[in-house]
């Protein structure tokens, strides 16, 4: 009786301890502490069967349970963490006031952004990601309706490589491709308007080696919500970036980014692309890029289409890019050039020219300076920058003053290859003029300067006061009134602009 006694305290004991320990230990670690309990006799196998089936129920109770947390968004996961998924979301309230005498005269209140995400994973090989855009959609009866940002899945088997199908952000620009919400100005520079930007395809991406990422895509080419529906030109785009962190590859510590990258992209694209019923777009809508101002002003550069008929039917678009950064804790210069070039053929010559081999070009220069002493380089991430966290958050009633970035930026582009009556593609007489009696030519250029203001309340709110210079080059900007009149002729905008910004 007393062998019996003994045997069921330490049954008993040895179950709460065994149990009480399966949140933390694996399973087949509890299955082997019990059958050595069973061979060293302390436990029969009657006594060990109800703890072994009881531990697994516990287990499998703890690893089916959800929990909701709230790190930059809201995430509610397994208890095995093999299922992830969460919201989240980021709301930019804009107010952009334009010099009088300049080029523009609309002042504006614009929710610039208000994205809704819904974003996870399954068993940490899989995932997706699906945003709306509820600010920047269609227009439909005078309002703006919402539209698809981006919707894809990712299969990563390997950290080396890893796919990702649907419409997705094409890999070029590192300004491009930080995320709006953590750039250092209110928006990104000139460069801007030559990147690929969002489109429907399909991504390879990874990083094989220490401070090395890549990612090659294939793409429609047309941009976001865009198939392609070209009937003689069947191809797709090819996209690459390729970066490095000097500074990981030498070992340095996470203190330092010296950061260089490549971009490249390559396709073809037709004036035969047709509407989504089928029916042929308007014969000579196919242009080269346009060019609009920092500050979303007025789209200063409108090139004319290439041609009414090409004789290939086809436009060659390549687009390159270069990038380069260095970031040492708090200090941040960054830099990129990129250009475009279009060769083609038009049926009909064009101020004498039938054949095509046209460039533009963009580049910017910036500095940052995070005053408050946090780290910018320890954001850096998969060739990219990230989050910043001040080290303390604003609070108005007690100590904690918030992150101050402080930055500055200079950026240009030219196409003086489509400048006045330069053959195919460029600006014409028909684009110039008359106000007073003199007459004007459109710009085919411009450069900026910015200067930018960010107090960051916390991670995820952010107060942005921002002051754009611009200047067009080769040409003036007409200035209109509501009715469409011809005001006044000007070669700069100047805005001040802020924003209140917030992301969960």
């Amino acid at each position: 009786m007393k062998t019996i006694k003994l045997r069921g305290i330490l049954a008993a004991v040895s179950g709460t301890l065994l149990i009480s320990a399966g949140s933390t230990a694996m399973a087949d670690s509890t299955t082997d502490l019990l059958n050595a309990l069973v061979a060293k006799g302390v436990l029969t196998e009657e006594e060990a069967a109800p703890l072994m089936k009881g531990h697994e129920v516990e287990n499998q109770k703890k690893n089916s349970e959800i929990k909701a947390t709230f790190k930059d968004g809201i995430v509610f996961e397994s208890g095995d963490k093999a299922f992830q998924m969460s919201i989240n979301g980021r709301v930019q309230l804009d107010y952009r006031d334009y010099g009088k005498s300049d080029s523009q005269n609309l002042d504006q209140l614009d929710v610039r952004r208000a994205y809704l995400t819904v974003k996870g994973k399954i068993y940490n090989d899989y995932d997706f990601n699906i945003t709306g855009d509820w600010a920047q959609g269609q227009t439909k009866d005078g309002n703006d309706t919402s539209q698809l940002d981006q919707a894809y899945f990712g299969i990563n088997w390997w950290h080396q490589a890893r796919f990702r199908f649907g419409q997705l952000d094409m890999p070029f620009g590192l300004e491009h491709l930080t995320s709006d919400l953590f750039i250092d100005f209110q928006e990104r520079g000139l460069t801007e308007n030559l990147v690929p930007g969002k489109e429907r395809g399909a991504m390879i991406h990874g990083d094989p080696f220490k401070g090395v990422y890549y990612g090659l895509a294939v793409s429609t080419g047309r941009g976001k919500n865009v198939s392609n529906k070209d009937k003689q030109v069947e191809g797709v785009d090819v996209i690459g970036r390729l970066s490095a962190n000097l500074a990981a590859m030498m070992g340095s510590t996470s203190d330092a980014v010296y950061h260089v990258g490549v971009d490249f992209s390559h396709g073809y694209l037709s004036q035969n692309q047709t509407t989504g019923s089928g029916a042929a777009i308007a014969a000579g809508n196919f242009k080269a890029v346009g060019g609009t101002t920092e500050a979303r002003g007025v789209a200063f550069f409108a090139p004319n289409a290439f041609s009414a008929a090409l004789t290939t039917e086809e436009v060659e678009r390549t687009r390159y890019g270069l990038e380069g950064a260095v970031a040492y804790g708090p200090f941040k210069v960054q830099g990129e050039w990129m250009r475009h070039n279009y060769e083609g053929n038009a049926s009909t010559a064009v101020n004498g020219q039938t054949t095509f081999d046209k460039d533009i070009d963009a580049w910017y220069i910036a500095g940052a300076w995070m005053v408050t002493g946090e780290s910018i380089a320890s954001t850096y991430k998969d060739g990219l920058w990230g989050r910043l966290k001040p080290k303390s958050n604003f609070n108005p009633t007690g100590p904690g003053m918030g992150g101050v970035l402080l930055s500055l930026r200079y950026s240009e582009l030219d196409a003086s290859d489509f400048g006045l009556n330069k053959g195919p593609g460029s600006i014409q007489t028909a684009g110039r003029y008359v106000f007073n009696g003199v007459t004007y030519t459109p710009p085919s250029g411009a450069h900026a300067w910015t200067a930018s203001a960010q107090w960051l309340l916390t991670p995820n709110t952010r107060l942005i006061a921002n002051y754009v210079e611009t200047r067009f080059e080769d040409g003036n900007f007409k200035v209109t009134n509501d009715a469409g009149t011809t005001v006044g002729a000007s070669d700069k905008e100047r805005a001040f602009t802020v924003r209140a910004q917030f992301d969960f």
